[in-house]
């Protein structure tokens, strides 16, 4: 368990630029050794790019649901932080809460870019132009879930590690062409409900 909820995690990662206070997670710090000590797993190349994972129990309304907090290094550099969200949490629930409630009725602005598959079965959001929030559909019926928030490093080589990654893969779309594409023939529920949140 950590010391805050879903939405306030959520909030800081972002005020904070994915740089969040070990405390939170009940650590004096966020070295190699103050993660192996708190039972972090190492995932990749210590002497590369790599990162210390952990799972924690958050609140989220009258339940709780696991976040898994990613620690990046490269080498012994310390790189910045991810979350890996399982439990549920639907996109248009999160862009309800603050900041995202400020920027609503503002896509296709440096605040809210949104990135889809072809199929729209995923997405990804930039928001503030380095933070990506990841959502998928879990079925046909489902609205978008919320899979990672991660963000660019503040960082020369690997600076835009998490937009870039969004940009490369994923097609961008428009208000404009998002509702067009709406009105397609067998397009995603998911999607329209996105739509009408916006």
């Amino acid at each position: 368990m950590i010391s805050t909820d879903f939405h306030q995690l959520v909030q800081l990662f972002i005020e904070r630029a994915g740089n969040l206070q070990p405390g939170i997670f009940g650590l004096n710090g966020f070295s190699g050794a103050d993660l192996i000590s708190a039972d972090f797993e190492l995932i990749g190349d210590p002497n590369g790019f790599h990162s210390f994972e952990k799972a924690y129990e958050v609140p989220y309304f009258r339940r709780k649901i696991m976040v898994v907090f990613k620690q990046y290094f490269f080498a012994s550099e310390s790189l910045g932080g991810g979350l890996g969200i399982a439990g549920g949490v639907r996109l248009t629930s999160l862009l309800r809460k603050q900041p995202f409630a400020t920027s609503t009725g503002h896509v296709d602005t440096n605040r809210k870019e949104f990135f889809f598959f072809e199929d729209k079965s995923d997405g990804a959001l930039i928001f503030d132009e380095k933070i990506v929030i990841r959502f998928d559909q879990w079925s046909k019926r489902n609205s978008y879930r919320v899979s990672t928030l991660e963000c660019d490093f503040d960082n020369a080589h690997f600076n835009a590690i998490a937009t870039k990654a969004v940009r490369e893969t994923l097609e961008p779309f428009t208000h404009d062409s998002m509702i067009r594409d709406a009105k397609q023939r067998g397009c995603a529920r998911a999607f329209n409900r996105l739509i009408a949140a916006l």
